[in-house]
């Protein structure tokens, strides 16, 4: 593409007359730049590394860009995001790929099923989602479960999230954290998917059938929406059902009113704390005790055998990091003293 087609698709202004008039193809990672490659991107070290790579022209949204080659093409945007945005929607006009939105359950599952290389998972950052969307076959199929990004890229999506499906499945046992079920003639049993986003397995399912793709169930994992984590009254991990105390972290606290009352309803004997960053606002009262923290560490100091259930707001990876190092710290003081 020329850069003068290029700054009419994207609103960008040219800033120079350069040697170069086109561009082979677009890289947002400078390192990856190879000769006659566009770099967008506005930092200063990325777009220097770029340029000694071989870039013939820089698309930025500094407006105080210093022009450093004079032989290649430089343009300026308000929003490197919003430029890609625009050449996505002008790529995309002869595509027939198709773009669904879920919800973010129903995209996690998804991403644990599906195993079909067609299938495409778009995330938050917009020079990721460009790279996917740019490299994909023409019949991919791109799973989103931001809306406001699928209405920027792909205005015509489907939105699959609340799709009134009927059970595919057979439950033969269900618990707190697994779930064992019939499903095409095939036993599956302890998945570790909870009861509470059997709903939304309806409808992947339902998803994948139509559209033929290829999934596996035994890929089901605990999601980080209700994820189980067993320790003992010393903070230690545990394997899975083998304390009668376990945190349960989920890192989306609009899902923490439905998730307590999941555990009211299946485990009514059970003793719950909410262990919950300062400040969160919930979308409903739960009745149920809270403790609010300014750092995840200091769930060292909370009186684990009093609950059988504390429901953190955070990242699994994060407090799984702390209550490892923290067995460590202990083992280390036992082994000097």
């Amino acid at each position: 593409m020329t850069f003068e087609n290029l700054a009419k698709i994207v609103d960008a202004k040219l800033l120079n007359q350069a040697a170069v008039k086109a561009y082979e193809k677009i890289e947002t990672k400078a390192y990856l730049i190879k000769r006659g490659d566009l770099f967008i991107g506005s930092q200063e070290d990325a777009i220097n590394q770029a340029i000694e790579n071989g870039a013939y022209g820089i698309l930025c949204d500094n407006p105080h860009i210093r022009i450093s080659d004079d032989e290649i093409a430089w343009l300026y945007v308000s929003q490197c995001d919003s430029a890609l945005i625009k050449l996505l929607r002008f790529s995309l006009l002869q595509s027939t790929s198709g773009f669904v939105l879920f919800t973010p359950v129903q995209y996690a599952i998804l991403k644990q099923l599906a195993v079909q290389k067609n299938v495409i998972f778009l995330e938050k950052e917009m020079a990721k989602n460009f790279k996917k969307i740019q490299s994909a076959d023409n019949e991919s199929c791109f799973i989103a479960s931001d809306q406001t990004l699928l209405q920027e890229i792909a205005p015509d999506y489907t939105d699959f999230s609340h799709h009134a499906v009927k059970s595919k499945l057979r439950w033969t046992h269900q618990s707190l954290f697994l779930s064992s079920f019939i499903y095409q003639d095939t036993h599956y049993e302890d998945i570790k998917l909870p009861a509470l986003f059997l709903a939304d397995l309806n409808i992947v399912l339902h998803f994948l059938e139509q559209q033929n793709i290829a999934f596996n169930l035994e890929k089901l994992h605990f999601l980080e929406f209700f994820h189980p984590l067993f320790i003992s009254n010393r903070l230690a991990i545990r394997p899975f059902g083998q304390s009668e105390h376990a945190f349960i972290v989920n890192h989306d606290h609009t899902m923490i009113p439905e998730s307590v009352a999941y555990i009211q309803n299946h485990a009514k004997w059970s003793k719950i704390l909410l262990f919950l960053p300062v400040g969160t606002q919930l979308l409903q009262e739960t009745n149920t005790q809270t403790t609010y923290y300014h750092d995840l560490s200091e769930i060292k100091s909370i009186e684990v055998n009093k609950f059988n259930f504390i429901l953190i707001l955070a990242n699994y990876n994060d407090l799984h990091t702390i209550l490892e190092q923290n067995n460590q710290e202990k083992n280390i003081s036992l082994f000097q003293e």
